[in-house]
């Protein structure tokens, strides 16, 4: 379980960078509006069903507590 856990914190690690960088640029180059984003991750999260996004988050709360414990778990 150790080298999944790693490979988890990688990609997450990647993807904050990849973010970073992405917030970086745009704010000198205007390349797109981050109110028109998040208006179309909000419209899309408002067509689905109240019951199925908060199993999905249910279920992401669930995983994250997992690897916490299994994380700081002592290893025989």
């Amino acid at each position: 379980m150790n080298k999944f856990n790693r490979v988890v914190v990688i990609i997450v690690l990647l993807k904050v960078i990849a973010f970073s960088i992405a917030i970086a640029v745009n704010k000198f180059l205007d390349l797109f509006e981050w109110a028109k984003i998040s208006s179309k991750i909000i419209g899309f999260t408002a067509d689905l069903n109240i019951y199925l996004l908060g199993g999905t988050l249910l279920a992401v709360f669930v995983v994250s507590i997992i690897l916490l414990v299994y994380e700081f778990r002592r290893s025989s």
